[in-house]
């Protein structure tokens, strides 16, 4: 293949593998709702069984059955962020092998990323800040529960306000934790394998992007379109960043944000010794 030739099937391949990080953001967050959902019903279902007059009602034993429900979530929750930590943090290794092959390099060093301790550091975090996310709404309803125990509040009115705490309108934070942190995920192995393999690969540069939303940080906006080489960092605010989502970099250039990088090839110069071209 000619350099332009090269170029182009990289980009192409580049391209079609961006998609797979908003796949497994959109795919995580439905499973978090979907089970979101079902502890509701649960939920609602262990409340529904209770007798009409609140004086009726057994705190302790409510107590308990919720209790299993949050845990149950937990859990399942738990269960669903490692899954996906693991195929976002395979898909940005992807970013940066799949576009090179395309274009005709095949880079012979082994892989040791896939149980690299950031994988397993980010998605612990993750999972914890959801936990917190969800300890937070057994905590509400409790609280719901004492207040008709105490006849405070009619039952309807707590079966309400339970529903609406399970929603995803109320659930924000467990929204920002996904994008955040599958985002950090995704970006730090495409710099950990560019960083592994840049001997091989001389000619690969990084360029910042940005996702789609009505509004950035000023910040972002500056460094947008700008490359610079792979082992090199960005210069945000004065803040240097190898990545979008860099966990080194303060919490005000992270969160919530939608940018990340691409690989970029400014030459095809790559080292036979380490390479095999296709």
């Amino acid at each position: 293949m000619t350099p332009s030739e090269r170029t182009a099937a990289f980009n192409k391949a580049r391209t079609a593998q961006l998609k797979e990080l908003l796949k497994n953001k959109q795919g995580l967050w439905d499973s978090l709702l979907r089970l979101l959902e079902l502890a509701e019903e649960n939920t609602q279902t262990i409340l529904q069984g209770q007798p009409t007059d609140w004086q009726q009602w057994h705190y302790g034993k409510l107590q308990g059955q919720i209790n299993q429900v949050m845990l149950e979530l937990g859990e399942r929750s738990a269960a669903q962020i490692t899954a996906f930590s693991k195929t976002t943090w395979v898909a940005g290794i992807n970013l940066i092998d799949v576009p090179l092959k395309a274009g005709g390099v095949t880079v012979n060093a082994m892989t040791q990323l896939l149980q690299h301790r950031q994988l397993v550091a980010i998605d612990s975090f993750m999972v914890d800040r959801i936990k917190n996310v969800l300890s937070g709404k057994a905590d509400f309803i409790r609280s719901q529960l004492g207040l008709v125990m105490m006849g405070a509040q009619d039952a309807n009115t707590a079966k309400k306000a339970i529903a609406e705490s399970l929603g995803d309108k109320k659930m924000w934070r467990a929204k920002t934790i996904v994008n955040t942190e599958l985002s950090r995920l995704y970006n730090v192995a495409g710099q950990m394998r560019m960083t592994e393999i840049g001997d091989a690969v001389p000619g690969m540069e990084k360029e910042w992007r940005m996702g789609k939303r009505k509004e950035h940080r000023a910040n972002h906006l500056a460094v947008r379109n700008t490359r610079v080489g792979a082992s090199k960092p960005f210069t945000v605010g004065g803040i240097k960043m190898m990545h979008p989502h860099d966990p080194k970099a303060p919490a005000k250039e992270t969160v919530n944000c939608s940018c990340f990088t691409v690989p970029a090839m400014a030459h095809w110069k790559v080292d036979p010794k380490l390479t095999v071209k296709t």
